[in-house]
């Protein structure tokens, strides 16, 4: 799977700054195409290192 294969390849690259260098390709593709793929990266990548994106609503719920 692709998305598998680019989260081991920024992890391996970036290290603990592979969440932010996915998050960065995403938002640059999203501003060409609409194409899904560094953001799925992204989601990848926090699952493996526990980095999960929480939005800033939800923090102010967040006891």
């Amino acid at each position: 799977m692709r998305v598998a294969a680019d989260a081991e390849a920024l992890i391996a690259q970036f290290g603990d700054s592979a969440y932010g260098e996915a998050r960065r390709r995403a938002i640059d593709a999203l501003g060409k195409s609409r194409d899904p793929h560094w953001n799925n990266v992204r989601r990848e990548i926090g699952r493996r290192t526990g980095r999960a994106y929480v939005d800033t609503a939800t923090r102010y719920l967040e006891p």
